[in-house]
Parts: C-alpha cells; structure tokens; sequence
C-alpha cells in the first residue's frame, strides 16, 4: 500500500498539469465557442454574364459545444438548375498538427429543411458536408465556390456583415468585376473603405478587416445586425432596372383563373363593405396558402404566378404577395405587392435586391383610404403604422416603382375604472380602454367587435367584461367602455386580498422585457416609442382598508417617465400607473435610465394593490 501511494498521487498530479495546459491553452477567449482565424467571402462577375461565390474559411473549435452542436456540419445550399457547386478543399487539422481529409461520404445532398413540404422549391439542394478529426483546438478548413449561369441574377448584388456569431481574426469581403464595368456599393456603421486594384482584367474591391469581435447575443437589440459594420453592392446603380427584372416577370400582371374569380365573387356577395372584403381575402390567404420560407436568392428571384400559387396551395413572401395583390384586384380593389426593405439599407442609386427582407400588399380604398396588410398575420392595424425605419416599395408591371418611408411608429394606451367591492367580495364598475397609433386595432375591429376585449389582461379576464357600453373606432384611435362583474376579483391569502391591476396586453407587455441586464454591449431597440396611462379608483367595503403603503415612486429621465401611485381617502382607493417611452431607439448612454424605468413598471408590487379584510 505504501508504494501505491505515491504512485497514485503521481498520476493524479501529472492529470491536474495536463488539464492545466489544456485549459491555458484554450482560455484565450472563453466566452466564445469558436474563432475564425480566416474568413473569405469573394463575388465574382464574369465576362460572359456568369458570376462566382467563393467561401473560404479557418475555424479554429475552442469549447466542447463547438463540434457536438454548432460547427460539426456545413450546410451549403444552392439550386443545381442553374447552379454548380464545387468543393475546393475539406480538411481538419487537429490540435497536434496531423490533417484529416474529409472522406467521400462526408459530402451529401439533401432538401433544405425550409423547402420540405414546398414541391415547387424540390429542387433545392443542401450540400450537408460533415467535419472530421474534430476536437477542442482543432481547426476546420473549407473552401467551396457556387458558379452562377448568365441571366439568373438581374446583377451582381451582395449585402453582407463585416462580423459573425464567433470572433474573426481576419476577414476579407472581396468583389471582383470586369473592367469596363462598374461597382456601386453603400458602407454602414462604420464599414470602411475598400482597397481597390485591377488583375488580370478584373478590378477588385477588397475589404480586409483584422480583429473582429464576435456579433453580441443580446436581446432586443436593432433586427438584422443593423448596428454592425455592413457592405452593400451591386454592378447596378439603377434600382428601377433591377426591380423590373421581378415586375417584368407573368407572375406580376396579377392574372387570375375562372376558379379564383369564383372564390372572389363568394366572398363579395358576403363582404360588401370593400374594406371588409378585402381583409376576408387576406385571411384566406393567411389560412388557406402555406407559407414556405424560401428566400428569392435561391429561385433566381424568378416569382410563380398567382394561379400557380392557387394551384400548389403554398408560395413564398413574395409569391403570396403577389396571389393576395391578384385576387383583391379581381374583387375590384386597387393592390399592389410591397417590398420592404430597411431605411439604413435603401439606397434608391443601388440596384439590388439584396436588402429586401420582406413582402406585404398596400390597398387603397375611397373610404380607408392606404392600407398595408401582412401576409404572415392578420394585422389589427395597417402596417404603414407599425412598421419603424422601413422603406415601402410598391410595385406594379409597367410602372415606376414607388418608396415611402415608415417613419417611426408610435402608440398610447389610456384605460380607466371605477369599481364598487361588496363584502361577498365582488367586484362591479366600468372600465374604458382607448388606444391610438401603431397598437389601435383598426383593422382587427372590423374583424371582430370584441377585439379590444381580448386587449385587457390581469385583475380582468374577459368573461368580467360584460356589456359594451361604448363602442368607436377609427384610423386614428379606437375606444371601449365596458361594464365589470367579476365575482371573484381577489387572490385571497388569510386575511389579505390581492388585486392584480388590469393592463393593455398589446403595450409595453407584449414585448417580453422582463429582465434587464445591469451592463449591455448593444442599444436596445423596442418596437414603438409611446406612453400608457392606467387609473383606477376602487370603493371598498366597511372593515376593509389599504395594506400596500400609500405614496408615490416618480421617475424622469432620458429615457422617458414613470408614476406609480396609490392613494386612500375613507373608503376610497386610487391607483395611478404610467409610463413613457420617450425613444424608439435607447442608446447606451440612456440604457440606464431605460432599465429604471422598465425595472420599475415590471415590479410585482407595483402591478397590483393588498388590501385587508379586519
């Protein structure tokens, strides 16, 4: 036993130096997964029409995570109709040095899981190419390049990030066009210049940056890496010409069989208020025509017709925008298919279709006037209120296309109540909701008179909203009274009674902000600047009195303002909650001033009064 001893305590200190090296040799950067030692990404437009993408990096695995779930396979997609896909080289080298070829069966073929179930799109092709000799400290290397015919791109278009969900020691954006051509590009958040040369016939455009943090994962930060470094290009400096090479295509005569009249004509004789009519189409739509997410960069941003999509009951954003533009044009309502695109991005001397991220319908009527509708949801109010920072391009066959900015959206909530507390305990009153701008449910009214009942949330459910005592509603703001009975108001603990304070769910509520973090890398982003104003006074019963202490907790700063405060004269209760959200857009010079005021309106104390029962 003696001489065991030492033996163990030997091998036991020979591991903890082992792991020690391991770790030193790995803790470089231990908040990160992986690191790009290189990363490549080359456009090329050839002479005779045909372009080429060439992917070339280095990753280097630091965590277990790394290979087990995130970098273990690539997936390359690509449409073989008029694309080729070459596999330069594959390889892994380990952490000792030794190379590891990737073998024949690493390299297979399947369907994007975004085209499953979606027929037109079957014949898409992933290229799932599998790594191996993978551990920690080894480094994948991949070098691939998708050659383009001629005639399946309008121009050679690119948006891309100057950073990645991992470090990157170098990376390299580089654009290669003939001579005679030209380049047009748009730099964003601090993207900067490129190098430019000429080699064998080709100038080139390069930007090369060295040391780039990884992209952070905070929440409810700008959508689409809007704040990081990006470049934008295109040989094109006429997006009017690039957009018609979509409104030129049969799909945009917005054309329509004898089958779909006949469904438009069903829905006419039952909707004959247009407004109306026009939302019933687009539930059909919503409801009736799967939503397959297939991006137009894989279709040659070629579009099917409307009786296509009809027909294969699924298309794509665009394909659905353009069924959903045809049949409310064959109900007699003027329509036009939207593209979206971000006013950071837009840029109307950059021919590209590369920054157009989604599709919606814009309608016009006599009565409503311009109203925009979604293809993913039934909108409860026209999306040219909702959207923020967003550039709207409508277009139509044989016309100029034409850009209307969003401008910022912007709501208020105000609700109120009187309420009576008999010693049953129930609870009695009436209860107004009035809402105006980007949350006003406009369109959903129309849909269903009790929209904004649905709207109100915590001490309420809405079985206690009974009759509607007050009903308007328009473009601008819409408003409700309702009468209150709820027979049990009251979470009862002993001889305490809590009520919750009712709220607007589609508010500050609905956007998932619960808790914030001290410190952030990125601003915040949230999705409409505005205010809500709730006030309440509630009667109670003899030997009832108020347990929450009465005060007032007030706020004012940068970001905007918040009131809570709870009053008691006799039997009389008073409650006024409030907040202010003065920017859509919280820098992080204000991120603080954002968190008292979010902190303070998400405390449990002050979304509800105690009371107590002597």
């Amino acid at each position: 036993m003696k001489k065991i001893l030492p033996f163990i305590f030997a091998v036991l200190g020979f591991s903890a130096q082992l792991v020690w090296a391991q770790n030193k040799n790995f803790s470089a950067d231990p908040a990160s997964d992986a690191k790009y030692l290189s990363l490549l990404k080359e456009y090329t437009l050839n002479a005779d029409g045909s372009m080429d993408y060439h992917y070339v990096k280095e990753l280097k695995l630091i965590s277990y995570r790394a290979f087990q779930s995130l970098y273990g396979e690539t997936f390359v997609t690509y449409n073989p109709a008029y694309q080729k896909l070459t596999i330069n080289k594959c390889f892994t080298v380990m952490a000792d040095g030794k190379k590891v070829d990737a073998p024949s069966n690493a390299f297979n073929e399947i369907l994007p899981s975004f085209a499953a179930g979606a027929p037109p799109f079957n014949g898409l092709r992933d290229m799932v190419i599998t790594h191996t000799g993978l551990e920690r400290g080894a480094v994948i290397h991949l070098d691939y390049t998708i050659h383009t015919s001629k005639g399946n791109f309008p121009a050679l278009m690119g948006n891309e990030l100057l950073a990645e969900t991992e470090p990157v020691e170098d990376l390299t954006v580089r654009v290669r066009i003939p001579n005679e051509e030209k380049l047009f590009f748009k730099r964003l958040s601090g993207a900067g210049e490129p190098l430019r040369n000429t080699e064998n016939g080709f100038q080139v455009f390069t930007w090369n940056i060295k040391n780039i943090p990884a992209t952070s994962p905070e929440e409810f930060q700008k959508s689409m890496n809007e704040a990081y470094p990006r470049v934008l290009f295109s040989n094109s400096e006429n997006r009017s010409n690039v957009l018609e090479y979509l409104t030129n295509q049969p799909a945009f005569a917005l054309k329509v069989s004898d089958a779909m009249k006949a469904e438009v004509l069903k829905l006419k004789t039952d909707n004959p208020d247009p407004l109306s009519l026009a939302l019933k189409i687009q539930g059909k739509v919503i409801d009736d025509i799967h939503l397959w997410p297939v991006g137009l960069k894989y279709t040659g941003y070629r579009v099917n017709t409307a009786e296509q999509v009809w027909n294969s009951m699924g298309g794509n954003l665009a394909e659905k925008a353009v069924l959903l533009a045809a049949l409310l044009e064959a109900a007699g309502i003027e329509a036009d298919v939207v593209a979206v695109t971000r006013d950071a991005f837009f840029d109307e001397k950059l021919g590209t279709l590369a920054d157009i991220e989604d599709f919606i319908v814009r309608i016009d009527l006599k009565d409503a006037g311009i109203q925009y509708l979604s293809l993913i949801t039934l909108n409860n109010q026209d999306l040219g209120k909702v959207l923020s920072d967003k550039v709207l391009i409508a277009l139509g066959q044989g016309e100029k296309p034409e850009y209307q900015r969003s401008g910022q959206a912007k709501f208020t909530v105000s609700m109120s109540g009187t309420f009576m507390v008999s010693s049953d305990p129930k609870l009695t009153g009436e209860l107004s909701l009035g809402i105006t701008g980007s949350v006003n449910p406009y369109l959903g009214l129309i849909r269903d008179k009790n929209k904004m009942k649905n709207m109100v949330a915590g001490g309420f459910s809405r079985s206690d909203l009974k009759e509607i005592k007050l009903s308007q509603s328009s473009l601008g703001n819409s408003f409700q009274t309702y009468t209150v009975m709820d027979e049990k108001p009251f979470r009862k603990d002993s001889a305490w009674m809590y009520f919750t304070l009712p709220y607007c769910n589609a508010g500050t509520d609905s956007w998932g902000i619960k808790t914030l973090p001290s410190k952030r890398m990125q601003a915040v982003e949230i999705p409409f600047s505005g205010e809500e104003n709730y006030e309440y006074s509630l009667t109670l019963p003899e030997g009832w009195s108020l347990f929450t202490p009465a005060g007032k907790t007030e706020i004012s700063n940068n970001a905007g303002k918040y009131l809570f405060e709870v009053k008691q004269d006799g039997s009389k209760v008073t409650v006024s909650r409030k907040i202010k959200l003065t920017n859509r857009i919280i820098s992080l010079e204000n991120y603080s001033d954002f968190k008292a005021l979010m902190d303070n309106w998400n405390d449990p104390r002050k979304r509800e009064v105690i009371f107590i029962n002597k």
